[in-house]
């Protein structure tokens, strides 16, 4: 068993006033309304993570810009195609999962759905925008490895609800492990393993504790965690989180938070009304392992905007429970393997990817998954192609859920197209190391 109690926790650095940036957007080609047509490639870079030094990363970036972390935002609209032209120019194969988006299982971009893009190889991903919300994309091959490098990027894929706020911005959440110089650290040890690559830089769209300076009063913030491993519990001293939206779109109608838990992959919309300046934390959550708490740490400064009215919020969409009457239950049980000597290793019902049993369905039946959490921290599970209902909550759509240590979630799924999906602890040295498996959904007869 590993303990965590000796983590030294790393300061990010001293603050720089640096503005918060939005994400570059990648550029439509195609002039017709109802078609998105994007350049995209992947290729090494050297960037300014930590202020006054620089890094050598891998970047995603248009075909006609420059490397950024994140990567550009691909932006669509609802019932748009999508057409992206993706080549790769790194030194390793790499390919693209465009996470929570329901698409083709040919365009999932796993091992399970495609051959790897070699380097110097490109390859077309085409999908039709079938759900409005915050996505991300990144690579779904060592993806540890690569994520953590920098390739990722979020999706935004609009609708037609109207919500009266100031700006509507996203925010990508992200730590990375550096060493004095600034470049990536190239140390990953047991305790990486086991909780997941910890960094010693935390990030908010790529820089270190940036500025906010708020249009006005009421502002929208899609939040996506990309990290390998770290939660991003959030606090915004004086105000609270008006949570609007979860992973898979809006929600029937709000909620309020005092914080916000965010697990790796996890999406959230929320609604922040700026009565004053502030600035968003990342507080302690007890994940398991007796993980010590480092105090709060600054993630952006925020400037209250001038003062200004809006409209209430409009209702969410009407969304319907599931109905898993005579469901088929599936159990599924986290583990985690730790003798003391070797590198900790992770499976899901004692089985470690790539042998696994996979779960068995055809499109548009509908089963209850019991995911187990047998072990002495939490994780965060993601399932790919179709989204689910956790019941006892909330209702909402999810594709990622956290599943606390030594507690069950049960998971309303109705399956969606044919093919193989994965799915997996997003904590992703746990992934890479066994803890995943595949769904295999056979076309309805």
């Amino acid at each position: 068993m590993i303990r965590a109690s000796w983590i030294v926790v790393v300061a990010c650095s001293t603050p720089v006033d640096h503005e918060l940036p939005q994400p570059p957007v990648l550029v439509d080609t195609n002039p017709d309304p109802a078609i998105v047509e994007v350049s995209l490639v992947a290729e090494p870079a050297t960037l300014e993570l930590l202020p006054g030094t620089t890094t050598d990363v891998w970047a995603f970036r248009d075909a006609a810009g420059t490397g950024s972390i994140p990567g550009p935002l691909l932006e669509a609209k609802l019932g748009d195609r999508v057409i992206v032209h993706f080549e790769n120019r790194l030194p390793v194969a790499t390919t693209i999962h465009w996470h929570g988006l329901r698409v083709p299982n040919a365009a999932d971009g796993t091992p399970s759905a495609q051959l790897a893009i070699e380097p110097g190889a490109r390859f077309d991903y085409v999908f039709d925008a079938i759900d409005a919300g915050l996505y991300w994309y990144h690579p779904h091959v060592e993806a540890d490895v690569q994520i953590e490098r920098g390739l990722y990027a979020p999706i935004r894929i609009a609708d037609t609800t109207a919500i009266d706020v100031a700006a509507d911005r996203v925010l990508v959440l992200d730590d990375v492990k550096l060493d004095a110089s600034g470049a990536l650290s190239e140390t990953t040890d047991r305790l990486d393993m086991m909780l997941g690559r910890q960094g010693n830089v935390l990030l908010v769209n790529g820089r270190v504790q940036p500025t906010l300076v708020a249009a006005g009063t009421r502002e929208r913030w899609r939040i996506v965690n990309v990290a390998n491993g770290r939660y991003f519990h959030l606090d915004l001293p004086g105000h609270r989180f008006t949570v609007i939206g979860w992973d898979g779109g809006l929600l029937p109608g709000p909620y309020e938070a005092e914080t916000l838990l965010v697990a790796p992959g996890e999406r959230y919309d929320v609604i922040v009304e700026l009565a004053a300046d502030t600035t968003l934390r990342n507080i302690y959550y007890d994940r398991g392992h007796d993980i010590p708490d480092p105090g709060p740490k600054d993630l952006m400064i925020v400037r209250a905007g001038p003062a200004t009215e809006h409209a209430a919020l409009p209702p969410g969409p009407a969304i319907a429970p599931i109905d898993t009457a005579g469901a088929p239950e599936v159990m599924l049980t986290l583990r985690e393997i730790d003798d003391g000597v070797a590198m900790p290793s992770f499976t899901i019902n004692d089985e470690a990817f790539p042998d696994t049993t996979p779960v068995l369905g055809e499109q548009d039946a509908v089963a209850v998954w019991n995911v187990v959490n047998d072990t002495e921290m939490d994780h965060p599970f993601h399932l790919h192609g179709m989204a689910f209902q956790i019941e006892d909550d909330r209702l909402g759509w999810k594709d990622t859920v956290n599943i606390p240590q030594k507690q069950t979630r049960r998971l309303r799924v109705r399956y969606g197209g044919a093919g193989r999906w994965m799915f997996h602890c997003h904590i992703l040295e746990h992934a890479e190391r066994g803890m995943m498996s595949e769904l295999v959904v056979s076309p309805r007869l």
